[in-house]
């Protein structure tokens, strides 16, 4: 199973299990690449065409059937309700229904993505964030959730944002410490982890993430350090995984007690004080513009907690969070 979180602009990192690839990075401006366009209309949809590929995208079984005939969805008057056009009453009554299961506190967009038959670039641009900072992007069906998003200005940043920045940072320190990993996906880049790998797949043994031998004494001090600082994130990130989603969060959490896994942050496999509610195996942490060549997961767990994935956001001077399914949309992280 993967859970994983990217970090922007450089730099990139991921919670999840072996094998996972994906991208941190730590400025003000983070660049996202491939995968969405917007159009905002006055229905307050917007359609995105992909450029990944979403093959048998609606046929699984894990679709969020919307009952368009439910009117208590809906939190304006019948009398403004009736003078909206077709299109915009299915909107508001997905975004009022899919609200009830993600960011439930909050009013989201509602993006709807649509199949693409050429491979060009799209993006979400900055100017959808002056909408809602929260966005439900959906299958063009409308039955399948796949990806939401929470973007946090730099501007005026709030005590989350502070959060994801202390975390991107000791993240990135430790990563530097970590020998590079390599596969036969890799294109570009240096990837890292940080925690614990195998176990979990039939014929690899269990371990963990070595740290590179060349290390001077002051950089495996920091690095014990910044280990005392790992229970205190994933705690972090359990909170924010929760903020998206209770029910993905606890499918996540019961899939990962099923296989027996131990936290990231944990010293060592078993111990009096390991993390009692582990959230992820490891976190993949990537660099220098990592990429790899477009693939699919096949992961336990629904929904991937992230910084990144193969969106183009254009320049946004903040953090996006993403929670996406991973296994669904092919991607090059």
């Amino acid at each position: 199973m993967s859970k994983r979180f990217n970090i922007v602009h450089g730099t990139g990192g991921q919670l999840g299990a072996q094998g996972s690839n994906n991208e941190l990075q730590e400025t003000d401006k983070e660049r996202f690449s491939d995968d969405f366009i917007q159009s905002i209309n006055s229905d307050n949809l917007t359609d995105i065409e992909d450029s990944a590929d979403l093959t048998d995208m609606d046929d699984s079984d894990d679709l969020t059937e919307i009952d368009e005939s439910d009117e208590e969805l809906i939190e304006i008057s019948q009398e403004t309700f009736k003078t909206l056009s077709e299109r915009a009453k299915k909107t508001l009554k997905q975004t009022s229904s899919l609200a009830q299961s993600y960011f439930s506190s909050v009013s989201p967009l509602l993006l709807r993505m649509q199949k693409c038959s050429k491979k060009i670039p799209f993006s979400i641009e900055l100017q959808t964030f002056s909408r809602s900072n929260n966005i439900i992007v959906i299958s063009d069906s409308g039955k399948k959730v796949l990806c939401l998003i929470q973007f946090h200005p730099l501007a005026g940043a709030d005590s989350v944002c502070d959060q994801l920045s202390r975390l991107i940072e000791d993240l990135h320190v430790m990563a530097s410490h970590q020998s590079n990993l390599r596969n036969k996906k890799n294109l570009s880049g240096r990837i890292s982890g940080i925690g614990f790998r195998g176990g979990y797949e039939k014929g690899k043994s269990a371990g963990t993430y070595a740290l590179r031998k060349d290390l001077k004494p002051s950089q495996i001090e920091l690095d014990r350090i910044l280990q005392e600082k790992l229970p205190s994130h994933n705690r972090f990130i359990s909170h924010r995984f929760r903020h998206f989603s209770q029910a993905a969060y606890d499918s996540n959490s019961k899939a990962l007690e099923e296989f027996g896994l131990p936290s990231w942050s944990n010293k060592a496999w078993e111990s009096y004080n390991n993390e009692p509610t582990p959230l992820c195996s490891n976190v993949i942490v990537t660099s220098n513009d990592f990429s790899n060549k477009a693939h699919c997961d096949k992961d336990k767990n629904v929904f991937t907690y992230e910084y990144d994935l193969d969106i183009n956001f254009g320049t946004t001077p903040g953090i996006l969070e993403v929670l996406w399914k991973s296994n669904e949309i092919a991607h090059h992280t």
